[in-house]
């Protein structure tokens, strides 16, 4: 019975108890001031840019074709060359000897036949010793031919008009037959190359107008036309190769100078925004934008990067209200201040 009183007093303390405790105010969230934009479609003068190299049209490697020890090299690079213009020599006494040995060959055959053939026309000269006669003479004049050929082959001529790109010839050393020597560009025209990823390049078609910017001089503007579209695709980058051709006159275009390709794509549509907006999460790329005041998270789909942001080609629609500054500090259904709204 004691036991029960004393059962049913606990229970009362702590009814008062409970009834005394007053429960603690919640603390309210405090609205994140943004910044914000609204988006409409955009369609049509769009751009996309890429970076481009300048390359020579030809490039030609001379060499020579018995190799041997270099005497002398007449150019350096950089130079201007015409066609036929000597670029290099090697050693010349085993072949001025072979060259030698084979022209006296050839006077003996020529005087043989000359004293031969009066004798043939004679009557008095076998025929089968007057082929033999002839068969010889001819041998002793591809003999000549030849040596006089590798005699040639000492001296490295030009064979296109350009400029020296590069000279591996040295005085004393020794180059191997074929080995390149001398590099010869042409530089009369230039081909800007570039490439364009695999989900862009069937946008680009041959004859597409282009414009390119060359900072190396004084940010020039160049105007033209894609003149090649790879159809082998990097396999380590999944991206085709593109060139716009250009004459180049006045040799001011240099192989290797950066520029930047700008290609007009009339048919891209989309919403243009920043591109600090775009934010990258393990699901892709995303923005935030406000839905009913409060922020929210909206995956979309970037199709290219334009020169005033990015275009969204999905995941966001006419009058969307994207979030453009105070990210950081969001967080999904915060509420909002709009800042000069």
């Amino acid at each position: 019975m004691r036991d029960c009183k004393f059962v049913i007093l606990a229970v009362l303390l702590g009814l008062l108890v409970a009834g005394c405790r007053h429960e603690a105010p919640k603390q309210e969230q405090a609205a994140v001031t943004v910044e914000v934009m609204v988006v409409d479609t955009v369609a049509g003068g769009m751009t996309r840019t890429y970076v481009g190299e300048v390359e020579e049209n030809l490039s030609v490697a001379a060499s020579f074709p018995m190799g041997g020890r270099v005497e002398r090299v007449y150019v350096h690079e950089g130079d201007r060359v015409r066609a036929g213009q000597i670029l290099a020599t090697v050693n010349s006494s085993n072949a001025q000897n072979a060259y030698n040995s084979a022209k006296a060959s050839l006077e003996q055959a020529e005087d043989a036949y000359k004293r031969l053939k009066k004798v043939y026309d004679q009557g008095s000269l076998a025929e089968v010793k007057w082929v033999e006669m002839e068969t010889t003479l001819e041998k002793a004049r591809s003999m000549e031919q030849i040596a006089k050929k590798q005699l040639d082959d000492c001296t490295l001529r030009a064979p296109v008009a350009g400029v020296v790109g590069s000279c591996n010839a040295k005085a004393g050393a020794s180059l191997l037959p074929g080995e390149p020597a001398v590099t010869i560009l042409d530089m009369g025209s230039v081909s800007v190359s570039f490439s364009v990823p695999e989900s862009e390049i069937s946008t680009v078609n041959i004859g597409d107008n282009a414009s390119v910017c060359v900072a190396a001089l004084d940010n020039r503007i160049l105007t033209g036309r894609i003149t090649d579209r790879s159809v082998n695709a990097s396999r380590v980058s999944h991206s085709y190769e593109v060139k716009i051709a250009f004459p180049n006159q006045d040799r001011s275009l240099l192989p290797g100078m950066v520029c930047k390709v700008q290609l007009e794509q009339p048919d891209d549509q989309g919403f243009v925004i920043p591109a600090k907006c775009v934010q990258t999460r393990p699901e892709g790329l995303s923005v935030w934008v406000v839905e009913n005041g409060r922020a929210q998270h909206r995956l979309i789909t970037s199709s290219a990067f334009m020169s005033n942001g990015v275009l969204v080609s999905s995941g966001l629609h006419p009058g969307d209200t994207v979030i453009t500054s105070g990210m950081d500090k969001l967080y999904v259904n915060s509420e909002l201040r709009i800042k000069n709204a």
